[in-house]
């Protein structure tokens, strides 16, 4: 399949140089895109171009971006903070000219569509959240407990569904090849954990706010807990919540066959078709 990009480059916002891709046709099509956020330490190509972006070029245009410190983008100093992410995005779509989009993000770009979804109602027509929480205490215990105790040894339960050598060996080859600066790698992971460590999380009045048709999908060996995902559905006004068997934090990306009808279900109820 074809993932390379109609239009790509860089849009300035807060001083940062934001790459993003442009994907499925022009923007000017009429056809509202859907953008991708991805996970944490994860790039374009490492997380949605095996499956998930050309699985939606097929029917609109599609807008992947890479977030401060990955892919492309380089960093900030300082602390990397949510709220200036959500920003980041907000001001592709501006320096695009969108004024609408479907999101779909994974993990840590889930939590960023669902802070547009919060701070920024006006540009999100649907969200499509993969793997995430609202609190940190809505991962599986053991991994708040690493996340607070970096010398935590994790359990052989827990070790299967954790990023391999080789997931690490992928990202840190795509941050070496693309990123301003490859010697950020390891700086921007720890300041990655320490915003999730210290991210105060979502209220339940935020999420009872929403006002966007929301997918929530995780896997059924996921970091997210079920119950958690329960709650967040329960919280956020006519959301769906998709549970994907035999699949795990890092693979619910690679499961495009049954997320796609998914999907395409929720765009076409935020377009009334």
């Amino acid at each position: 399949m074809n993932t390379k990009p109609q239009q790509g480059g860089y849009a300035t916002v807060d001083d940062l140089k934001v790459y993003f891709e442009v994907h499925g046709g022009s923007l000017e099509g009429g056809k509202t895109p859907l953008v991708l956020l991805p996970g944490g330490m994860l790039a374009i190509e490492t997380a949605f171009t095996k499956d998930l972006l050309p699985r939606f070029a097929r029917s609109r245009p599609v807008i992947a971006m890479e977030m401060q410190g990955h892919g492309h983008t380089g960093d900030r100093p300082g602390p990397i903070q949510l709220e200036r992410m959500v920003k980041d995005v907000v001001g592709v779509l501006a320096h695009l000219g969108v004024k609408r989009a479907h999101l779909l993000g994974h993990s840590l770009g889930g939590m960023i569509a669902t802070g547009v979804c919060v701070h920024h109602p006006e540009v999100v027509a649907s969200a499509t959240l993969l793997s995430v929480t609202y609190t940190l205490e809505g991962m599986l215990p053991e991994l708040v407990k690493m996340q607070r105790d970096p010398t935590h040894v994790p359990s052989p339960e827990l070790i299967p569904l954790l990023p391999t050598e080789a997931d690490f060996v992928s990202w840190k080859t795509n941050f070496d090849k693309y990123n301003p600066d490859p010697s950020s790698f390891e700086s921007v992971l720890a300041r990655l954990n320490t915003l999730l460590t210290e991210w105060k999380g979502w209220s339940t009045a935020q999420l009872n706010g929403i006002r966007a048709p929301v997918l929530l999908a995780l896997g059924d060996n996921d970091f997210t807990r079920l119950k958690h995902a329960a709650e967040m559905y329960r919280l956020i006004p006519g959301s769906k919540l998709a549970v994907l068997p035999n699949t795990t934090h890092m693979n619910i990306i690679e499961r495009g066959a049954w997320l796609e009808p998914m999907v395409q279900e929720l765009i076409s109820r935020a377009e009334g078709a």
